[in-house]
């Protein structure tokens, strides 16, 4: 997963790349939900709880914990996603998110981020029509060196 700035809409866009192929999925992000996953993805901590920093912790409170965040689907252009968290052996949550703040969360407890099946990611590297070549090339343009990426 990389964290960039598109340089067509300066917007914040994570990319998640699947690990049993090449394809990737983009999702642009706001400006503070980029600033905690950029912090998190960093190993900072802020002097003071940030809003990730504060569900985490109350979820250890309650004696559960964020076994896994699903980004789930999306409808019209907008992208769901689905924490789950287990408290014990046999109770177990599982709670509507932002995608952007489930990454958040997921990166501050150390959790896997999924991606279901039912989302259309994209080879960028052989796009098959020119939407995927428009994709491409505006990922291609983020700088990798001012991506983080973890």
């Amino acid at each position: 997963m990389y964290l960039g700035i598109d340089v067509k809409t300066n917007d914040y866009i994570v990319v998640i790349r699947r690990k049993d192929n090449k394809e990737q999925l983009p999702i642009w992000i706001g400006n503070s939900e980029a600033f905690a996953i950029a912090l998190s993805a960093a190993g900072l901590k802020p002097p003071r709880p940030m809003t990730h920093d504060l569900l985490s912790d109350i979820i250890t409170a309650l004696g559960a914990r964020v076994s896994r965040v699903i980004i789930s689907g999306v409808k019209e252009n907008t992208f769901y996603a689905l924490v789950h968290l287990e408290r014990g052996e046999n109770e177990t949550y599982i709670v509507d998110a932002r995608p952007s703040d489930s990454i958040a969360l997921a990166l501050r407890t150390k959790s896997e981020i999924l991606l279901s099946e039912d989302i259309q990611t994209f080879n960028l590297e052989t796009p098959s029509n020119d939407a995927e070549k428009e994709l491409a090339s505006r990922i291609r343009a983020i700088d990798p060196q001012e991506m983080i990426g973890y």
